[in-house]
């Protein structure tokens, strides 16, 4: 067994080379050309590093040369300052040079994963709650779009030339360290405006739409408070609520997908076991961290969460780790963290977790 990781050096991608590492897993690591995050590797053992742009049919063909398994993580979530066709390019002719460079590598795939997202289902405005992964899948943005299209490439791909394969639709993808931050005043103050401020180019722009004095309700609730200080948000119908994945759980879930049987032909949701709900998620910071919360009531109502029984019937999938777990990992503060690789990927990263997968 040998697994290319794209993306190795991301928030999933360094947990899921770790896992495979940590198993004695020959692994080769797809980073880009001159990353910046090779430190978040450097201390795991058998890793092979290659380098390879989405856009360098050359390189990807290397870089698939001689491997069994390949787990597709590498993906812009945010459009920011790139080209809505440098999007695409990357997102999903990515996939498609992927796939043409394991077709042309001479040998057998065993099982090709593809991480998708949450955002396949038009997140902003979830035809039902929970979300099911017999729904249609119907985005409205760039991002959720670029995954389904490289969910049809890889099926429709699978299907000409018999790659077994599995797709991982991804709840909000946490590492432990940065999950306080999702419930603290100064970034939902910041993820707001960055929302509002997208406008159309934004994940989440439906649930937005003709919303503009969301920020200043937000700023009036909660006044001259610490910008550390924990907040909830509620509406209507009542508090907020989020599907979260823990890096772990979201490793051992590419792990299963990799291994089981049940994984073949099949896509599935992956978060925590139950969804965190905004008062509960605020709570625990403020606790956690002896800060103050603070409950602000906005016109509308946002739940988005996602349902995980066929991972769990059809994979085994058993996620270990909930909210709660991870905060209180953060609030040890373990100078080094054992059990996962810390994300390191700052504030921007961070405001676009929250627009799905």
């Amino acid at each position: 067994m040998k697994v290319l990781v794209t993306g190795a050096t991301g928030r999933v991608g360094a947990n899921v080379v770790k896992k495979l590492a940590d198993r004695g897993v020959a692994v080769r690591a797809m980073v880009t050309p001159g990353t910046r995050r090779l430190s978040k590797l450097e201390r795991l053992t058998g890793v092979e590093v290659a380098e390879a742009d989405l856009r360098d049919q050359v390189a990807i063909n290397r870089a698939c040369d001689g491997v069994t398994h390949v787990v597709h993580l590498a993906a812009l979530m945010v459009l920011d300052n790139v080209s809505v066709e440098d999007f695409h390019d990357v997102n999903v002719l990515g996939t498609v040079r992927l796939l043409e460079g394991v077709l042309g590598s001479g040998g057998r795939i065993e099982r090709f994963v593809l991480a998708s997202t949450d955002s396949t289902y038009r997140p902003a405005d979830p035809p039902k709650t929970p979300l099911t992964e017999d729904l249609a899948q119907n985005p409205a943005d760039y991002y959720g779009t670029s995954k389904l299209m490289s969910e049809i490439v890889l099926q429709n791909r699978a299907h000409q030339f018999d790659i077994p394969y599995s797709v991982l639709r991804f709840g909000t993808v946490l590492s432990p360290e940065e999950s306080p931050e999702i419930y603290r005043l100064s970034f939902l103050r910041g993820w707001l405006k960055t929302q509002q401020n997208q406008g159309r180019r934004s994940t989440l722009w439906p649930l937005f739409r003709d919303q503009p004095q969301l920020t200043a309700v937000f700023d009036d609730a909660v006044g001259n408070a610490p910008a550390d200080a924990a907040v909830a948000l509620t509406g209507p119908e009542g508090q907020w609520t989020l599907s979260v994945v823990d890096v772990r759980d979201a490793a051992e879930a590419v792990w299963k997908a990799l291994t089981q049987r049940g994984a073949l032909g099949r896509a599935f949701n992956i978060a925590a076991a139950e969804p965190v709900g905004s008062l509960t998620g605020a709570s625990v910071v403020a606790h956690a961290f002896d800060v103050p919360w603070h409950v602000v009531r906005l016109p509308l109502t946002w739940r988005l969460e996602i349902d995980i029984c066929a991972a769990r019937r059809w994979i085994g999938y058993r996620p270990m780790y909930s909210y709660a777990d991870m905060v209180r990992t953060a609030a040890a503060n373990p100078t080094e963290a054992r059990d996962f690789v810390k994300t390191d990927e700052g504030s921007a990263s961070m405001l676009s977790r929250l627009s799905g997968g």
